[in-house]
C-alpha cells in the first residue's frame, strides 16, 4: 500500500507541474499578443498622428459677400497661420489678423475636414465717414478707407478724439428728429468747446451749441414747420435760453429772423 500510495502522489505531482507549465505558456502567450498588440496599435497611432500633424490645407473656402476684401489679400495675410499644417494652424490667430484688415467687421475661421479652412467674413457697412481719411461702422467704429464717388451721399462727421460713437448716437438721433420736415445731415461737427454744428442737406447750418441738443432741436423743429416753410433759410442758431437766431439766403430778401425767435420767446 505505501508503494502505491507513493506513485500516485508522484503522478499528481507530474500531472500539476505539467499543468503549470502549460499555464505558464498560455499566460506568456497571451501577454505577449497583448505586448505585440498594444505596440501595433501605439505604432499605428503615432503614425496616424505624424500623417495628421503633417496635413497641408489644400483649399481656402470663404464664404460671404466680398467686396472690399479679395481671396488673394486674405491668403498672403494667413500665410504663416497656415504653414504649419492643417491640424496645427492657429485658427484664433489668423481671425484676429483677419480683423486687422480696414474692411472687414468680423471673422469666423474653422477647419473642414480633410484638408481645407473655412473662413466667413462680415465687411464693414459705413453708415458715416469721419474726417477726411476713414468711416464710422453701425457700432460707432472708426476703420479707415479710401473714399470714393459711391460714398459721397453719406455724412460727414468730425469731433475730437475718442468721441466717434457719441458723435454715431448724435447723428443717428438728429437724423430720426429732421425725419418730420424731410431734412438730412450733410455733416455733424464738434469743436474741443464741445460745440456742435450741423449741416443739413438743403444747405442750412444748424448749430445747436454744447448742451440741451435734444430740447433745441425740438425748438428748431417748432420754428421750421410753423414759421420757415418754404424759406430760403442759410442757418438757425438754437444757443439761445428760449429762442433762435436765423439768417436768410441773400435772393430770399427775408428780415433776420426776429419774428421766430419773438414767436418762440412767447411760447416759452
Amino acid at each position: 500500500m505505501p508503494g502505491k500510495s507513493t506513485r500516485q502522489a508522484s503522478r499528481r505531482r507530474q500531472s500539476v507541474r505539467t499543468v503549470s507549465w502549460q499555464v505558464r505558456v498560455r499566460q506568456f502567450a497571451l501577454t505577449l499578443t497583448v505586448v505585440l498588440g498594444l505596440g501595433l496599435v501605439m505604432g499605428a497611432s503615432a503614425w496616424a498622428g505624424n500623417y495628421l500633424m503633417q496635413l497641408p490645407v489644400e483649399r481656402l473656402v470663404l464664404r460671404g459677400e466680398f467686396e472690399h476684401v479679395t481671396q488673394s489679400e486674405v491668403e498672403q495675410l494667413l500665410r504663416q497661420e497656415l504653414s504649419g499644417g492643417f491640424l496645427q494652424a492657429d485658427l484664433e490667430a489668423a481671425r484676429e489678423r483677419l480683423e486687422t484688415l480696414p474692411w472687414v467687421y468680423r471673422a469666423v475661421v474653422k477647419r473642414r475636414w480633410p484638408d481645407a479652412i473655412e473662413i466667413q467674413v462680415t465687411e464693414q457697412q459705413p453708415i458715416a465717414r469721419w474726417g477726411l481719411d476713414g468711416f464710422l461702422n453701425h457700432q460707432g467704429e472708426y476703420f479707415p478707407g479710401a473714399f470714393s464717388e459711391r460714398w459721397q451721399t453719406l455724412a460727414r462727421l468730425e469731433g475730437p478724439a475718442g468721441s466717434e460713437a457719441a458723435m454715431t448716437r448724435q447723428y443717428r438721433n438728429l437724423e430720426a428728429l429732421l425725419e418730420p420736415v424731410d431734412l438730412q445731415v450733410s455733416s455733424l461737427t464738434e469743436d474741443a468747446l464741445g460745440q456742435v454744428t450741423a449741416e443739413l442737406d438743403a444747405g442750412l447750418v444748424l448749430r445747436l451749441g454744447s448742451e440741451d441738443h435734444a430740447r433745441r432741436i425740438q425748438r428748431f423743429l417748432v420754428l421750421m414747420q410753423e414759421h420757415l416753410v418754404g424759406g430760403s433759410v442759410a442757418s438757425v442758431d438754437m444757443r439761445y435760453e428760449h429762442g433762435a437766431a436765423v439768417s436768410f439766403l441773400p435772393a430770399g430778401h427775408q428780415p433776420l429772423g426776429s419774428f421766430a425767435q419773438t414767436h418762440l420767446e412767447d411760447r416759452q
